[in-house]
């Protein structure tokens, strides 16, 4: 089959979404299939690049429109390509904040739509709309019903073959405006490398004596978390058991890094600060690490890349996060295998005999993915 992805911006590293389309297209092409990838709104470039990127090994076609230009030129040429490329599907993946600064994407279904004349169209919503929590504040939630609304006219316009997401919150929100969403499970933009050796000690059965924790932070580290007493909690277990405990803080943390930082100083435990590394080295670091760290709410760590890729390294991930219920939804089953902290309770985490949370494989998702195209079941 033949397939162009659409995205935002494919600069690689610095685009997640950009990174998973990336890896999709390029496992596809190695099983078999014809796939191209235009990222229609680049935020990484000033002048248009036709060429190729690589992806485990493969090499794909691609075409990044810069941001700069007019929105009627990038269309335009997104729109010779596909017409040379001739692809059965098209693929948008989603994110509102990828196609405009304020994630309102005005005027983009008419675009897409003369994208796509004859051909099938397939959406993956990677996000939504802000606001969708109980407490948001009123301008979120006006803010995230125009989103709200700019999106259920995507869908009415395009009039999508196939709809996918990869949260039970998301598709329960597809669902609330009328359509149905079918969830396609999140893999790894992080690839298991060969060289990681265990260093620290990984979970064991109850009994087990641990020489030493790694603790591994890794992705954008969201505000709100019960920081300071699971920081406390932490130097209380290492002095009662005597088993020193470090924190790795890996990737772009932002401004609440210093936050996680000073908290972990203040009981003087070790923090190393890594920063952005390239694959293989976090790879490395996370099979060397003992528990994955998560700020991302327990609602949404279906659609975290940077869990994926610390379940997917064997780690079991930890959420230490602000509390977040969605408006107008009944409670939603939690993600199996991902410990959500609370206060008091960090021994039983760490003695949890729990499975790790399960993620799939990229090759998986590829192959459930075209099983979706061709079954004719949509």
């Amino acid at each position: 089959m033949k397939i162009i992805f659409l995205c935002g911006s494919l600069e690689p590293g610095r685009d997640g979404v950009g990174d998973y389309t990336r890896r999709l297209a390029g496992e596809m092409i190695r099983q078999g299939h014809q796939a191209g990838i235009i990222a229609l709104n680049d935020l990484h470039l000033s002048t248009a690049f036709n060429g190729e990127q690589q992806s485990d090994g493969m090499v794909l076609p691609v075409l990044r429109l810069p941001s700069l230009w007019l929105p009627s030129e990038r269309f335009q040429h997104a729109g010779l390509w596909i017409d040379d490329f001739n692809p059965e599907w098209l693929s948008l993946q989603f994110v509102p904040f990828s196609f405009h600064p304020r994630g309102l994407t005005f005027g983009i279904s008419r675009s897409l739509l003369r994208l796509g004349k004859n051909r099938k169209w397939h959406i993956m919503f990677h996000e939504l709309w802000v606001g969708m929590h109980r407490h948001a504040p009123k301008k979120e939630v006006i803010w995230g019903y125009v989103q709200r609304r700019l999106i259920f006219s995507l869908i009415t316009k395009l009039k999508p073959t196939l709809i996918h997401t990869q949260s039970s919150l998301y598709r329960a929100q597809i669902a609330q405006l009328g359509f149905e969403a079918v969830l396609l499970p999140l893999f790894s933009n992080i690839p298991i490398t060969a060289n990681g050796e265990v260093f620290f000690d990984k979970p064991a059965e109850p009994g087990y004596k641990k020489q030493k924790i790694s603790m591994v932070l890794f992705g954008g580290i969201h505000k709100g978390g019960p920081v300071e007493p699971f920081a406390r909690e932490v130097k209380a277990y290492s002095k009662k058991t005597g088993v020193p405990v470090s924190l790795i803080i890996l990737g772009r943390g932002g401004s609440e890094q210093q936050h996680w930082e000073e908290a972990w100083k203040k009981q003087e435990l070790e923090v190393v600060l890594m920063g952005e590394q390239s694959p293989v080295e976090i790879s490395t670091i996370l099979r060397r690490a003992s528990y994955g760290i998560t700020t991302t709410v327990l609602w949404k760590v279906e659609k975290s890349g940077s869990v994926a890729a610390m379940v997917e390294h064997g780690l079991k991930v930890i959420c230490v996060a602000a509390p977040w219920q969605p408006r107008n939804l009944p409670r939603l089953e939690k993600v199996p295998g991902v410990m959500e902290y609370e206060e008091g309770k960090l021994q039983s985490l760490f003695n949890s005999t729990k499975e790790a949370a399960s993620f799939s494989k990229v090759a998986e998702v590829s192959k459930n993915l075209v099983h979706s195209f061709t079954s004719g079941n949509h």
